[in-house]
């Protein structure tokens, strides 16, 4: 069969900060079932070319990854790829949890649930009736008008028996993202999350148990990135890659080894940190530079709530092994807890400036399809319009705030972080090529706390340099 596997366009998305990553979960589908079908990749996030033209009835199957944020571009892509007589077929978080919303659209004639490669690979041998439907697994659809599911597929124990995702058939030149300079690209070596955190559904997408690749697995396919696609840097875009301690000491160690000129991020918890500084230490020595770390809140009230298993004063530790070792870090921070209140807001932006991380993210709270926070708010839902869903608009009513007044709760946490003149000197290189219309607004900020004229001649002049 003929298989055509779509990364839809995002509106808000990584993309908007500098973030241009290749869709890791596509290329892994497209390793495993090529053996057998015919697949095509194509992220129209990167890719000049019209998702409305696209001549998707050149493909028996249209695959399509869908977050929460892109469902509804999803459903236009498979009611244009529907209109042209192929199969659609849904998958990733969003239409895992809630499949047969997706079914009954009429946009979709199968939803694959959670860990898609075998899963998707039954679907398509069932469709060119090399299996019966019985033995599917792990998908939905509508049989009779009834929203009918096949047993969920095991989750894969053994994650080195995996292909390398096929990075052959995506356009690597068309990601733009770099780390310290240098162009980089991603890599996963683990999946699962122990944590189940109340706000993240990683834990029931890919389970509560952690599995990885082994050392050697891992580092057979950074050398491929290293010799064959000549990659300097590299983001583990993972939930958990520091989950285990003496892996990724490990790792660090057969980089440090083998003499590579690598540069790597990698997210990491605060209490393994804390735990383990010797081995952010042996990271550090391997070119480890760069980390993203769930702070959330400056609140222990607040971080109970979300369930994240943390302590507030284990971060101002953790911060300190971090800078203490040269890793940039960017500090991740959620408000807007539902009886959270604009004091216990201001004490986390305030924690944030202690922190001092090298850039931030703050986002509201949001509650995700298949996370513990959205059974907990349904009746407190603003919307189901699930655009809205990007950590940017309010989507739960508060006890203490309006959606006006989250919303200024927000950009003023952006504001008091990166208004400080030491944060906003710093980062003006990344708000000018990334963030204009934030750097404008920062700049200007910065303008009147200093009251000095040439910071104002200065934002005027890098203005003109921005537009050209």
């Amino acid at each position: 069969m003929k298989i055509l596997l779509v990364s839809p366009p995002a509106g808000i998305s990584y993309a908007t900060i500098g973030i241009s990553r290749p869709p890791l979960g596509l290329a892994y589908i497209a390793a495993v079932v090529r053996n057998s079908h015919e697949v095509r990749i194509v992220d129209f996030n990167v890719e000049q070319k019209n998702w409305k033209k696209f001549p998707y009835g050149a493909y028996d199957v249209v695959g399509i990854s869908v977050d929460t944020s892109r469902y509804h571009a999803s459903l236009k892509i498979a009611e244009c790829a529907k209109l042209q007589g192929a199969t659609v077929v849904m998958g990733g978080p969003h239409v895992s949890f809630m499949d047969e919303e997706a079914l009954r659209s009429g946009a979709a004639d199968y939803v694959v649930r959670n860990e898609g490669e075998y899963s998707f690979l039954s679907l398509v041998d069932y469709l060119s009736g090399r299996q019966p439907f019985g033995e599917m697994r792990g998908v939905s659809c509508l049989v009779n008008g009834a929203c009918t599911r096949t047993p969920d597929a095991p989750f894969i124990q053994d994650l080195d028996s995996l292909p390398f995702p096929a990075r052959d058939l995506l356009s690597l030149d068309r990601y733009r993202e770099k780390m310290n300079g240098r162009p980089t690209t991603t890599i996963a070596t683990s999946r699962g999350c122990p944590y189940n955190c109340h706000f993240c559904s990683s834990s029931q997408f890919f389970g509560v148990r952690w599995r990885a690749r082994s050392t050697e697995n891992v580092i057979e396919e950074m050398e491929l990135l290293y010799d064959k696609y000549k990659y300097r840097a590299l983001s583990f875009v993972e939930d958990n890659f520091t989950f285990r301690p003496e892996r990724a000491s490990a790792i660090a160690e057969e980089i440090i080894a083998k003499g590579w000129d690598l540069k790597w991020g990698a997210w990491s918890r605060v209490d393994t940190i804390v735990k383990h500084p010797d081995m952010v230490r042996t990271m550090a020595k391997a070119g480890f530079t760069w980390t993203f770390v769930g702070f959330e809140s400056g609140s222990q009230e607040v971080l109970d709530e979300y369930g994240k298993k943390a302590v507030v004063q284990d971060s101002l530790r953790a911060m300190r092994i971090l800078k203490q070792n040269g890793v940039g870090v960017t500090g991740s921070f959620i408000l807007g807890a539902p009886a959270e209140t604009k004091r216990m807001m201001k004490e986390t932006v305030r924690f944030a400036k202690a922190l001092n991380p090298h850039r931030v993210q703050f986002t509201i709270l949001t509650p995700f399809p298949g996370t513990k926070l959205y059974e907990a708010v349904r009746t407190r839902l603003l919307t189901k319009d699930w655009r809205h869903y990007t950590g940017t608009h309010p989507t739960i009513r508060l006890d203490h705030l309006s959606s006006r007044q989250m919303k200024r709760q927000l950009v003023g946490a952006y504001f008091s972080f990166y208004a400080r003149v030491k944060q906003a000197l710093a980062n003006m290189p990344y708000f000018a090529k990334v963030l204009p219309s934030s750097f404008n607004l920062l700049a200007y900020r910065l303008a009147v706390v200093c009251k000095v004229v040439f910071v104002s001649s200065t934002f005027n002049l890098l203005k003109k340099l921005i537009r050209g």
